[in-house]
């Protein structure tokens, strides 16, 4: 993804580095933005309505909001809107909650330097910057082991398809 250039009503550039992506935060975790801003989800309510968000730099609190489906969180900085998301979604499960931001719209803060490379930034941040305090997002359920998952499907299809095939044979 590369940033591009967009004019807004007051006629002067504005370049977006995210423009209408979606992404996932679990309960707990962050997410890494181009330019080292960081989402973090601190908590949510008891039902699984309104989720406790918090927006970082480089460790620094910059701001925070309660938020609900189809609401926004805005971050601006000096009247230029530098982070536009909106929760399009909460999932409420039994180890917490997993939240669908869409669109999300990042754009340049000229305070800072523009980012080298944004994709390898944008779709390898999370991974990066997950400070220690909090634990790193698992891809995969504890105990469970792909290969041998993968080699009993394998035995399983085998064995149908041996019997089914003898059993056509008679």
């Amino acid at each position: 993804m590369s940033p591009s250039l967009a004019a807004d009503n007051k006629e002067r550039l504005t370049i977006i580095l995210i423009d209408g992506d979606e992404i996932y935060i679990r309960s707990g975790r962050s997410h890494t933005f181009l330019q080292d801003y960081q989402l973090y989800i601190k908590g949510t309510d008891t039902e699984g309505k309104r989720i406790w968000v918090e927006l970082s730099r480089k460790g620094v609190p910059l701001q925070d909001a309660i938020v609900t489906e189809g609401s926004q969180f805005v971050y601006t900085q000096n009247s230029t809107e530098i982070l536009n998301l909106t929760v399009n979604t909460i999932y409420e499960g039994a180890d917490g909650v997993l939240v669908r931001f869409s669109p999300v719209y990042q754009y340049l803060d000229t305070r800072l330097p523009m980012p080298q490379s944004s994709t390898e930034s944008y779709d390898n941040a999370s991974d990066k910057n997950i400070s220690s305090d909090y634990p790193e997002m698992e891809t995969q359920a504890k105990g469970f082991d792909m290969p041998l998952f993968l080699l009993g499907l394998g035995t399983v299809l085998l064995a149908t398809g041996f019997f089914a095939g003898k059993r056509k044979g008679k």
